[in-house]
């Protein structure tokens, strides 16, 4: 008798979305839906391959300590009758492929980082961004068809894995797309259809290009080798306005990236 087997499941840990920070893969560990441990020119294979699903597993203080990979599962294609609303199977298939897409070659830069050091003009780095930006390319022309036929499609029609690589394709782009398509992701965030989180993000990267003042503190720059929390507007309230689009309080977040605030101040030229 055949028995079927139980797909892995991390124990003592959570399963969750996580956007905004760039995963070491020497520091976590990447795992397969048997549980097997990954290395790292296997992950990448298995990621581009497009035949997998990322789930991100983090602990208590929502430290990233587990990456399992899973097959993905075929969606027969739904049945529409009278006046059910359209199904966005293979949109949702679509969009969760373009995410790992976004989110595999990132993963990575951690791995460079530590196998070429933090050099910004190793060979390795250099590599690793031209990758970075030809893959971004061809998400966001992907992705702006998809929003511009069917709008900002909301986690009740794709669920919020696919919701969510709208925001990272579109974070990704260029500082004028992002005030384009910014309006859809508020408004689709206040109806609860994308996560205030992902809005927060957004709002203060585009405040960040445009050297205006942050709300949230989601945004680091780099000045002559040093890394900065980009200013933040109202710094003494800002805890507050995390709670409120669901991020954890400004110290803790700063705590997975290693750096603190308040800070130095950021050199005058930037503003």
């Amino acid at each position: 008798m055949l028995v079927a087997q139980t797909a892995y499941e991390p124990s003592g840990l959570e399963k969750k979305i996580i956007t905004g920070i760039q995963i070491d893969l020497v520091s976590v560990t990447v795992k397969d839906n048997d549980g097997k441990i990954l290395d790292v020119p296997i992950v990448f294979q298995m990621v581009q391959s497009g035949k997998y699903n990322m789930e991100t597993y983090v602990d208590e203080q929502d430290r990233i300590k587990e990456i399992v990979l899973r097959p993905k599962q075929d969606v027969e294609p739904a049945i529409i009758t009278g006046d059910q609303q359209p199904s966005f199977n293979a949109l949702q298939e679509e969009l969760e492929e373009i995410r790992m897409k976004d989110q595999a070659l990132r993963m990575l830069l951690g791995c460079i980082s530590n196998t070429f050091g933090s050099n910004l003009d190793s060979e390795g780095y250099k590599y690793l961004i031209l990758l970075m930006a030809q893959e971004d390319r061809k998400n966001q022309e992907n992705v702006i068809k998809i929003i511009d036929e069917h709008g900002w499609l909301g986690i009740s029609q794709v669920g919020p894995i696919a919701n969510n690589a709208l925001f990272l394709v579109i974070q990704h782009a260029t500082v004028e797309m992002q005030e384009k398509y910014f309006p859809l992701l508020k408004e689709s965030a206040e109806k609860g259809e994308s996560r205030l989180a992902d809005m927060a993000l957004m709002d203060d990267r585009i405040r960040m290009y445009r050297r205006t003042k942050q709300l949230y503190g989601s945004q680091t720059t780099v000045v002559n080798g040093k890394t900065y929390v980009w200013s933040i507007e109202d710094a003494k309230n800002v805890d507050e306005r995390r709670n409120s689009v669901q991020l954890p309080p400004l110290a803790d977040y700063l705590k997975l990236i290693g750096l603190s605030y308040p800070q130095d101040e950021l050199p005058a030229e930037l503003f």
